[in-house]
């Protein structure tokens, strides 16, 4: 009877779980100070879209000789002993869409297959409910970041990549989006 009584309690802890995968709220403030934080900036890629970015002043760095000629052939230079300003004009950005959500969902029936393993271990008495949510979780967690590198996003232009030291995989840069990416599972319907 004691079996009987913990398979029922299992089967509605099942139906009451879940689990949500995405940036929740205190991963969203990004390194760079960017104020669309992690999670804006996630669903402009995974949509596409233009930024506007308004007129600024900006400045270059380089490096001078004694004798007051540029070194490096006059390039830019993180640090350097000449800095100059310049108004930066305002211009818009179009950025491709690049889904790493969508993509990964719809690339992977591995999910339900997962979800499933995880419930039949429940009913059986080998794990928890919690302890079958964290493992789905972290296994979607896993699949998503995976997909920031696997080659099926749009390679950043050849001038972006040249901005980024000759890197012209996106979106993994300062590695932000890529960490804010977690889980959260729901247990009895509350958020754990």
């Amino acid at each position: 009877m004691d079996k009987l009584r913990e398979l029922l309690h299992n089967t509605a802890a099942l139906k009451q779980a879940g689990v949500r995968v995405g940036i929740p709220r205190e991963n969203n403030v990004r390194k760079d100070g960017l104020e669309m934080g992690n999670a804006g900036l996630m669903q402009l890629h995974e949509y596409g879209g233009t930024v506007h970015v308004p007129e600024r002043t900006g400045s270059i760095t380089r490096r001078i000789r004694a004798d007051g000629t540029f070194a490096y052939n006059g390039r830019f230079r993180k640090k350097g002993n000449f800095q100059s300003f310049h108004r930066i004009p305002a211009h818009t950005i179009t950025i491709p869409e690049r889904s790493i959500f969508r993509y990964t969902f719809h690339q992977n029936n591995y999910f339900r297959k997962e979800m499933a393993v995880r419930a039949t271990a429940v009913l059986n008495g080998k794990i928890t409910v919690e302890e079958a949510m964290t493992l789905v979780g972290s296994r979607i967690r896993t699949k998503l970041r995976q997909a920031f590198t696997d080659g099926h996003l749009q390679p950043n232009l050849p001038s972006t990549a040249r901005s980024k030291g000759g890197k012209d995989t996106p979106l993994i840069d300062t590695r932000d989006m890529f960490q804010a990416i977690t889980f959260i599972t729901d247990i009895d319907g509350a958020s754990k």
